[in-house]
């Protein structure tokens, strides 16, 4: 495919007070009729190699991060609706694609869930704070899911060794991933499955903890006997959502480690192979509970409680599979959310990180009648080359134009977004 040269443009939405940076190709271009517009919290959209590479390829795209740390949900749903909105009116645009990379592919399903649905699967079960009232929101024309995570990344980080709020030196060495007798190794860690499952049931019961203690909190409030008026924060030492503190498959790669069956497989040379995609990622330490730099949660009352998860009394991680997740009470699951998108959908993963598990599992319950999926071989999380990929012989070099050949080609398939 001709690939043109791009210039970029920062506008600002108001009232929504966001900036957007639009690249869009010099003139007009076979495909400059469709836009891609991307939506996460970090400002890294605004020079994200994937948006530049798809926009060199004739299209337009653009990369709007929320408007502030607000991480109330329906905040977000109206940074989308107000980015949708303004792309519809961009000079020239007449189909708006929603790209979502990594916790962006949960907000963007969410916003394309209710777009197409309404929000009845979310205020028709009981939940700790009633889900938020929304007005209709524009749906977009398609969607591309770009390494989407699980929906519960902040949880998936959870410490259960931790004993107090107070510290995070006080440790049960029963569920210490740290502890070389649960099978801690330095770069080389191997849990048993009946420690990983003892330890992933216990973040399960740590979670409800604190979810008990938020709501004393968010009582304590109601009646004036709180520190402060309005809301409170909850402080958790060892329990960031930081990607290198997500504790377990992180350590052992054997979790959350490949596809449940062959999917195609894109290589750097441009060829397609059927496989069953494992994961070349490289064992990384998280940082461990006691430092502040490795992983202390800060969240407020308010927030941790309207964000509630609900799970069975059994979660437990597998090669291929997130098991005891009530996903259709998620907001930020793209598995339940694509149960109700009917928009033409792209998931793609990426074979250097864990996302990709996700990603294979959303396409099969995707109800979409147009659905695709790819995963990138050698690609990291971020689209940038492995750090162990000279161990492989499909070494990536540029991850993202490579992806981008393949999202061209989607984008323009006639009859899906063009005549």
């Amino acid at each position: 495919m001709k690939h043109y040269e791009i210039r970029n443009e920062y506008f600002h939405i108001l009232p929504r007070g966001m900036d957007i940076v639009v690249n869009r190709p010099e003139g007009e271009t076979p495909y400059s009729s469709i836009a891609v517009l991307a939506n996460h919290n970090g400002k890294y959209l605004f020079h994200f190699d994937v948006l530049r590479e798809i926009a060199k390829r004739g299209f337009i795209t653009a990369g709007m991060p929320s408007s502030s740390n607000n991480k109330h949900l329906e905040e977000r749903m109206l940074d989308i609706k107000a980015g949708v909105e303004f792309m519809r009116k961009f000079p020239g645009v007449k189909k708006v694609l929603l790209l979502g990379h990594s916790q962006g592919g949960c907000l963007t399903s969410c916003y394309q869930y209710i777009a197409e649905n309404g929000t009845e699967r979310f205020t028709s079960v009981e939940r700790l704070v009633p889900f938020p009232l929304l007005p209709a929101l524009p749906p977009a024309d398609g969607l591309m899911l770009v390494d989407a995570n699980h929906g519960i990344m902040e949880f998936m980080g959870f410490d259960p060794a931790i004993r107090s709020l107070d510290s995070g030196f006080d440790r049960d060495p029963e569920l210490d991933l740290y502890n070389p007798e649960n099978g801690y190794v330095p770069g080389n860690s191997h849990y048993s499955d009946e420690f990983a499952r003892k330890f992933t049931n216990a973040q399960v019961k740590f979670y409800r903890e604190i979810l008990d203690y938020a709501k004393q909190k968010a009582e304590d409030i109601r009646l004036g006997k709180g520190r402060v008026a309005d809301d409170d924060v909850v402080v958790l030492p060892g329990c960031s959502q930081r990607s290198t503190h997500n504790k377990l498959f992180f350590q052992d790669n054997r979790f959350l480690s490949r596809t449940r069956g062959p999917r195609p497989l894109l290589h750097a040379d441009g060829s397609v192979t059927e496989e069953v995609v494992r994961t070349l990622r490289k064992r990384k330490d998280s940082v461990p509970s006691k430092f502040y730099h490795g992983g202390t949660f800060i969240r407020t009352v308010n927030e941790l409680l309207s964000e509630e998860l609900q799970f069975e009394d059994d979660y437990y991680l597998t090669e291929d599979e997130v098991c005891g997740l009530v996903k259709e009470f998620n907001p930020w699951s793209t598995r339940a959310n694509v149960r109700g998108i009917h928009v033409p959908l792209l998931c793609e993963g990426n074979q250097g990180n864990h996302e990709f598990v996700n990603i294979d599992r959303t396409y099969d319950e995707a109800v979409s009648e147009d659905k695709t999926i790819i995963m990138l071989a050698g690609a990291g999380h971020g689209f940038e080359p492995m750090e162990n990929s000279e161990e492989y012989k499909d070494v990536q070099t540029t991850p993202a134009a490579v992806f981008a050949d393949f999202a061209a080609e989607w984008l323009s398939k006639p009859g899906r977004f063009l005549p």
